[in-house]
């Protein structure tokens, strides 16, 4: 856990092949999560540490900032503990087309086992894995004010159709799932030549942004100099096409 601003921290490099990235804002009104990890066992890390951090408060809300499993089969773990799931209408619809988490949880079982010759450590990465969908989805910016805190919601699609990033103004952070990716080449093999013209879109507004420090979605915390190299990749990736 690491402590980015003043009731904002980051966990970083949670199980998973690239190490995959969340964290929590502790408002006075309770926690916000970003984003459950792989599996419950890095969903239960980051709420010991929630727990620690705000002193037993609860959890009001799991931001989940797309809808690939890196970032939301830890989930029950959070809505055991009473939390709102909010997510973009895209993720939803991806999981009502998918048949819902558990045959998620099947379609990757099946793909690692594929990509491991036969044998899948899935059956033991996503024991405890339960069914879950979002409460509350974002199509457009949305605001959620959460006790003291300001919390600003911005779809930001590219990585794939439902990737939403999150943002403080008071504390000038911005998580930003795999919208933005530190130190690694932006992920661009699920996206469509549209989702890399609103990606880079979308990366250009954020460099308007006052932001201090990025949490990415994979790799390690960084600034608004990472959005700028995202940024050539991406107009490198359609010059090319």
């Amino acid at each position: 856990m690491v402590k980015v601003a003043e009731n904002v921290y980051a966990v970083l490099g949670l199980f998973h092949p690239l190490g995959v990235n969340a964290g929590f804002i502790v408002t006075s009104d309770g926690v916000v999560v970003v984003d459950s990890g792989w599996t419950t066992d890095s969903a239960l890390t980051i709420l010991g540490y929630a727990k620690a951090a705000s002193r037993g408060k609860s959890v009001k809300y799991l931001i989940w900032t797309e809808h690939h499993s890196d970032h939301i089969f830890g989930s029950c773990v959070f809505v055991r503990e009473g939390a709102k799931i909010i997510a973009h209408r895209n993720a939803l619809l991806f999981l009502k087309d998918i048949g819902g988490i558990k045959n998620y949880v099947e379609f990757m079982k099946e793909k690692m086992k594929n990509e491991s010759k036969g044998f899948s450590v899935a059956d033991v990465v996503f024991e405890g894995v339960e069914e879950v969908e979002p409460d509350i989805v974002v199509e457009s910016e949305r605001v959620l004010e959460v006790g003291n805190t300001e919390i600003l919601l911005i779809p930001l699609p590219g990585h794939t159709p439902s990737n939403m990033v999150v943002y403080l103004p008071q504390h000038r952070v911005l998580f930003s799932g795999d919208a933005i990716y530190s130190k690694y080449p932006p992920n661009a093999r699920f996206s469509t030549r549209k989702l890399i013209e609103e990606w880079i879109e979308g990366l250009e507004k954020l460099l308007e942004l006052k932001i201090d420090v990025i949490v990415p979605g994979h790799g390690p915390l960084c600034g608004k100099s990472e959005i700028e190299r995202n940024l050539r990749y991406l107009k490198s990736l359609l010059s090319a096409k």
